[in-house]
């Protein structure tokens, strides 16, 4: 993407797939608190087929943040939701059937999902999740899981924030995650 500087860091540990578990890798989201601040508070980085066609992972890093004002704005601290409620969304869009777009089926559909994903995020101890653990950094960590048809969302929380994770056409069992440099991942191209 002509014209578009990546970043260099976001000022906290970001983490991805460990190198060579799934190519390519691409920048999927980089959200700061513009317009008033440069302050990013999450970092979601792609791993695989962008299309949802084969396998395809997508970690997202929310770093611990404390309220903030910046000028007459005032921004919240960042929640688990910020991580978990992203993957779950993400993982949703993967699986969603093909309505027509005006279809009142498909305005149904989302309108039950985000409720049951909204609900689900304040209710982990809800029989729609199960545990399973992950290494990260070398050292295991626990993960709660949902699972939709062939996809999934995932996220544990860490001393410095919350990490989520959401794929499609492959088991979670299988990866493993580290801090990578987001440098390393390119944007992806919407052209």
């Amino acid at each position: 993407m002509p014209g578009l500087l990546l970043p260099l860091s976001a000022g906290f540990p970001v983490y991805g797939l460990t190198s060579g578990l799934l190519e390519p890798r691409w920048l999927e989201l980089w959200d700061t608190r513009r317009p008033r601040s440069e302050q990013v508070w999450r970092v979601g980085l792609g791993h695989g087929d962008a299309t949802h066609a084969g396998p395809r992972v997508i970690v997202t890093t929310v770093p611990r943040l404390p309220p903030m004002q910046v000028g007459d704005v005032r921004y919240g601290p960042t929640v688990a939701d910020d991580a978990i409620g992203w993957a779950q969304q993400s993982m949703l869009h993967a699986v969603a059937p093909d309505f027509p777009a005006d279809s009142p089926d498909r305005q149904e559909w989302w309108r039950y999902q985000l409720e049951l994903a909204g609900w689900l995020s304040g209710n982990l101890d809800a029989e729609d999740w199960a545990t399973v653990s992950l290494p990260v950094d070398g050292r295991r960590l626990p993960f709660q899981v949902r699972r939709e048809g062939p996809a999934w969302a995932a996220f544990t929380e860490t001393d410095a924030g919350w990490i989520a994770l959401d794929g499609i056409h492959l088991r979670i069992t299988d990866l493993a995650l580290s801090t990578v440099h987001v440098a390393d991942y390119q944007p992806v191209d919407v052209s």
